[in-house]
């Protein structure tokens, strides 16, 4: 049963893999849309102590700013989709 569950997942990735080179090949390129490119910005990173130490002497706001720093950002869809694929659950 795993096998079987392990074959389909390898035989949809290869389709949605090689599927603008199916449509193209069976002449249906033009209705095929052209893949989106995502640009992901780099998760900012936490403060530091020094540079809170720096923040706290002219902002009052600093503390909560420092706190924030920490919190984890949303999570993409694919870091779900591998959360998924991983142990299978999906948030």
């Amino acid at each position: 049963m795993k096998k079987l569950l392990f074959m389909l997942l390898v035989a949809i990735c290869g389709l949605a893999w090689r599927s603008p080179d199916i449509m193209h090949a069976i002449g249906l390129a033009g209705a095929a849309q052209t893949p989106v490119t995502v640009v992901t910005q780099p998760a900012p990173q936490p403060m530091s102590v020094d540079e809170f130490a720096e923040r706290s002497k002219s902002d009052p706001q600093a503390y909560q700013k420092f706190i924030n720093s920490f919190q984890m950002q949303d999570r993409s869809e694919v870091d779900k989709l591998m959360n998924l694929l991983a142990h299978g659950k999906y948030e």
